[in-house]
């Protein structure tokens, strides 16, 4: 779907690898990034943690691409495609269950992240410090119940996905794993960047605000996209074995 560079898909699994395919180079990965096997054993799972979670971005032409990992244990790396190899990588608190970029086919941007435990994470990917990496904003409470009166309430619960409205790069949707999906907008500083002590340029993150707040299953909301040419239509799945088509208004007034 990208605009620039080979047609390939990326996929994670219980293994560690991360691996690249292009249907048009036969049946083996063009990129095969795996952790190294310890001597001895094959296979050690101590050292391989799971990959739960890829995406691609950074493809605005035919040479760059890179693809964002997120493993079980709250390991986030951000792979160079074109020099093979970690450009960045942190640690987060829990498992990561989602990956998107707000725009895959342009420089890198935004860089959503969900993880069990109710965490949202938007990373902005415009400035990259030498040692502190990429600034974020984080939500805490973002897989937690949402009343009819807007009230917070219930246990922290798997923020299973992030989905960005293609109409709206600074709009997305996040489910939970209560059920409920909610809408949210992202709001840019006054500057993306400063300079700190060193001389070296930070980036500045922004503000999340909540749009919306809906419960549309007893189950975790697992799987969530948005119509590329009509704004507002959605599908999504959960865990009660349903697909719903969804539609939300007023987008256009964002």
């Amino acid at each position: 779907q990208l605009d620039c560079g080979a047609p390939e898909i990326v996929t994670g699994s219980r293994d560690g690898a991360v691996k690249v395919w292009d249907m048009r180079q036969g049946s083996a990965p063009v990129v095969d990034i795996s952790p190294e096997t310890v001597r001895g054993d094959g296979i050690n799972r101590n050292e391989r943690r799971d990959c739960w979670a890829v995406a691609f971005g950074d493809s605005y032409n035919n040479a760059e691409r890179c693809v964002a990992a997120g493993y079980d244990n709250g390991d986030l790396k951000l792979f160079d495609l074109r020099q093979l190899a970690v450009r960045w990588e942190t640690t987060l608190k829990n498992g990561i269950c989602g990956i998107e970029f707000d725009r895959a086919d342009i420089p890198m941007n935004k860089m959503g992240v969900t993880t069990l435990e109710g965490g949202l994470l938007v990373y902005d990917m415009r400035t990259q410090h030498p040692t502190k990496g990429f600034s974020c904003v984080e939500e805490r409470n973002a897989g937690r119940s949402v009343g009819s009166n807007g009230v917070i309430t219930g246990p922290k619960s798997t923020v299973w996905a992030i989905r960005h409205l293609p109409q709206n790069r600074d709009v997305f949707v996040s489910c939970g794993g209560t059920g409920s999906i909610r809408l949210w907008q992202y709001e840019y500083p006054e500057k993306r960047r400063k300079t700190d002590a060193d001389e070296n340029e930070i980036g500045v993150s922004g503000t999340l605000q909540m749009l919306h707040a809906s419960t549309v299953s007893s189950q975790p909301v697992h799987s969530f996209d948005w119509h590329p040419d009509k704004l507002g239509l959605a599908v999504c799945g959960s865990f009660d074995q349903c697909v719903r088509v969804l539609v939300t208004t007023k987008l256009n007034l964002l």
